[in-house]
């Protein structure tokens, strides 16, 4: 007797397309392996955090969660902001390791969050390294989110994971104050130009008013660091940082090149397998 269609069975293309997002992820994973000493320092950094700025941190992620919550749901919240602390946490785990004294993430509703370093950066390099961590573990973080909703058939932590691969690789745009900013600068910060020039039609393309904020502060930080010949103290930190060597530059080069071109390759897979999820009629 025929009892209808196998409710077992997977289209090819769609265990094609899920395998090479799989294989995609296991690339990153080869990425974090690299760099397992931070992360054992990070977990031995967290319980060191000092108990006032901890406190407030949870107080700052209660609040943006609620302004979140006001426009998209409390679950898409509680989803987004475990996005940016595991982000965050990837600069603190990168601080930890490098001595600079990092303190616990504040979040700021509506813009995002950020992690205090009490010690600055004595050279360019070990910045560079420091605001690549947060879109790394933030990767890491948007592809474990993923996982477990293809694995449990959610939705919801399919589309979070998606969207965690888009901050993140929006992160690495080469205009301060975000990451890729810090990370190109210490390459050349010529690279700043299209980078900020980018940025500014991002802010036009999506009427973004956030990132007009952000088109305004890395204009004004290219234009002060063109004009005095260093770097801005608030945007990048004292003028003393050295500058990175030639084996540096290359090396972070190849590792920025790399998971932009991994994060934008995983959120295009991840962003077309959940329209294909969606019921046409």
């Amino acid at each position: 007797m025929d009892d209808g269609p196998d409710k077992q069975s997977v289209p090819p293309e769609k265990k094609s397309k899920k395998g090479t997002i799989f294989g995609g992820l296991g690339v990153l994973g080869v990425l974090v392996l690299k760099f397992k000493f931070y992360i054992f320092a990070g977990l031995k950094a967290l319980t060191l955090l000092k108990f006032g700025w901890a406190f407030s941190s949870l107080i700052s992620m209660g609040l943006t969660i609620g302004f979140y919550a006001m426009f998209f749901g409390w679950l898409f919240a509680v989803e987004f902001i475990a996005l940016l602390l595991i982000h965050e946490m990837g600069h603190f785990i990168w601080m930890k390791g490098y001595g600079l004294n990092p303190k616990a993430p504040m979040f700021i509703p509506g813009f995002g969050a950020f992690v205090a370093m009490q010690n600055m950066p004595a050279d360019e390099a070990t910045h560079a390294w420091v605001a690549y961590a947060g879109p790394l573990v933030g990767a890491v973080g948007a592809a474990a989110f993923y996982w477990a909703g293809v694995h449990m058939d959610d939705h919801s932590l399919m589309a979070a994971g998606s969207t965690g691969f888009l901050l993140n690789l929006i992160q690495l745009v080469p205009a301060k104050p975000l990451d890729g900013g810090f990370i190109i600068s210490a390459i050349s910060k010529w690279m700043l130009i299209p980078g900020t020039m980018g940025l500014i039609a991002l802010a036009f393309a999506f009427h973004s008013t956030l990132f007009l904020i952000i088109s305004v502060l890395s204009a004004f930080g290219l234009y002060k660091q063109f004009s005095r010949g260093k770097n801005t103290a608030y945007l990048d930190g004292p003028p003393a940082e050295a500058p990175a060597t030639v084996s540096q530059r290359i090396a972070i080069g190849i590792a920025y090149l790399s998971l932009t071109g991994m994060l934008g390759y995983l959120y295009w897979l991840s962003h077309s397998e959940l329209i294909s999820l969606v019921p046409h009629h």
